[in-house]
């Protein structure tokens, strides 16, 4: 009979679908087939094995041995950054279902009486999706008449292409020191994969005898891999209808990992100053100039901060209700990837900072997330839930100030930083279970969407000037995001420890 399960199990996970969630938040998903349906405030016990993730102290209570599936079954996730290629030029990207597979249980206790209890677990962490892709032409005053009379025509595009994935496995030990209190650890360990694209180019022809084509483009190409270590530890108090826990999970330890950098940042006939002295008065020439570079088998950093959890749970006779709380401390600025600066560009005089211009940065603002769920039994066989939850993004508006100031320069001359998503996203989701002798059925809706959190242009094709590169200048604007999905769950419980 556990044999088929586990076949089930591994069938589910064999599906492969493309996957969407977000990059800069910590809550996208949640566990268990019971805490997924509450939100997930699992912190202060559910008596199940999603404690693994959540607080692994818990797992002291539960009292079954079994296996449990659940997935995040999304039908349609929009993402639309309003005027984000200038005004009237929506940045939009659709994604279609997603499955997150989440794995978890139990390993059967060679005696009942026993104060230790094992489980694991295999977790979606993250999955994200972006693709989007912007045109504009038409005339336009770029140039001065007195070089080139008239409106020039003009062409501008980009286009976006970003996935990353990370998947988890965790193993977790808890110790029920009395009848009240329980202590348990849970080992992190993480496998992060980021695969970015990015092009953007500018045409325009100059009303000369010549109809001198002026031209620039950058793009950048970016994927590594990391593997990464994080100790989470528990406590628990449980006394009655009431438990309580808290969680800490301490900063990351890096394993290891690789990742390739390229880019490339072009101009022709581009009215440039090439005096090189600022104290003295600008010297404007046409000139075509490149700068380039790629870097292989790099290695790779990706830190997780330390995060502090607490949360309560209530057992009535028929009801349940959780609350949880967590919070997250910061990550100070530092590199994915450092490669050695050693920029091919002409001119040699170009003003390209070698050292910054492959740089991989990351950075992370703290964030505090809070979820509250309620669960009713209509009968022996038949409950309904309903929860809230939080999903506060940790995007580090230095990246925005980083990239503001296009004026002061012909060439991109940042480091790189590959986040996206910087809106905060409500979740709220409402299900049933179907309880059997020994497996449970859960299904569930889930609505999510964000508030309009401000998102820099991913590029401005309005007013371009040359000494912006082609470019308008990037401002900030808004972003929307929603989605709808379905929610499913499994539970397999192996054997009762009162049997």
């Amino acid at each position: 009979m556990i044999s088929k399960k586990l076949m089930f199990a591994f069938l589910l996970m064999s599906i492969f679908v493309q996957s969407v969630g977000q990059d800069t938040h910590y809550w996208t998903y949640r566990y268990g087939t019971r805490a997924v349906l509450l939100g997930g405030p699992a912190v202060g016990g559910l008596e199940d094995n999603s404690s693994v993730i959540y607080n692994p102290a818990l797992l002291s209570l539960v009292k079954s041995t079994s296996i449990s599936l659940n997935s995040n079954v999304y039908q349609v996730v929009n993402i639309t950054a309003k005027n984000g290629a200038g005004p009237g030029q929506d940045v939009t990207s659709n994604q279609f279902s997603a499955v997150p597979i989440t794995v978890s249980g139990l390993l059967r206790k060679k005696n009942a009486d026993s104060r230790w209890t094992f489980g694991y677990a295999i977790i979606v962490p993250t999955e994200f999706t972006f693709k989007a892709t912007a045109r504009e032409e038409g005339l336009k005053s770029i140039v001065d008449d007195a070089e080139s009379l008239g409106l020039e025509e003009y062409v501008g595009q980009f286009s976006i292409n970003t996935r990353l994935s990370e998947n988890m496995g965790a193993f977790a030990i808890a110790y029920r020191i009395s009848d009240h209190w329980s202590v348990g650890l849970t080992n992190q360990i993480t496998y992060r994969s980021h695969t970015y694209t990015k092009n953007e180019l500018s045409r325009m022809i100059l009303n000369n005898v010549a109809t001198t084509l002026v031209s620039t483009s950058e793009s950048q190409s970016i994927e590594y891999t990391n593997l990464r270590y994080a100790p989470k530890m528990g406590f628990s108090f449980a006394s009655g209808r009431w438990s309580a826990g808290v969680a800490f999970v301490f900063p990351s330890i890096n394993l290891g990992g690789s990742g390739t950098l390229a880019r490339d940042v072009n101009a022709s006939n581009l009215l440039t100053n090439v005096e090189a002295n600022p104290n003295l008065p600008p010297n404007f020439k046409r000139l075509s100039v490149d700068a380039n570079d790629r870097k292989t088998k790099l290695s790779t950093i990706y830190k997780n901060p330390i995060s502090i959890s607490a949360g309560i749970a209530y057992k009535g006779n028929k009801t349940l209700i959780a609350a949880s709380i967590e919070w997250f401390d910061k990550v100070n600025l530092y590199n994915i990837m450092s490669p050695e600066g050693d920029v091919f560009k002409r001119p040699t005089t170009l003003n390209i900072d070698s050292k910054k211009f492959l740089e991989l940065n990351a950075s992370n603002k703290s964030v505090t997330n809070f979820a509250i769920g309620i669960e009713h039994a209509l009968n022996e066989k038949v409950s309904i839930s309903t929860g809230f939850r939080t999903n506060n993004s940790f995007y580090d508006k230095v990246f925005d100030d980083r990239i503001a100031d296009r004026n002061k320069r012909n060439l991109n001359n940042n480091a790189l930083n590959l986040d996206i998503s910087s809106w905060n996203i409500y979740h709220v989701v409402i299900g049933g279970t179907f309880k059997q002798e020994r497996r449970d059925l859960s299904i569930g809706l889930n609505f999510s969407w964000a508030d309009e959190g401000a998102i820099k242009q991913f590029a401005n094709f309005d007013q371009p000037t040359e000494s912006t590169f082609l470019l308008g200048q990037k401002l900030t604007t808004t972003a929307d995001f929603f989605s709808y999905g379905i929610l499913l769950g499994y539970t397999f419980r192996i054997r009762s420890s009162e049997q």
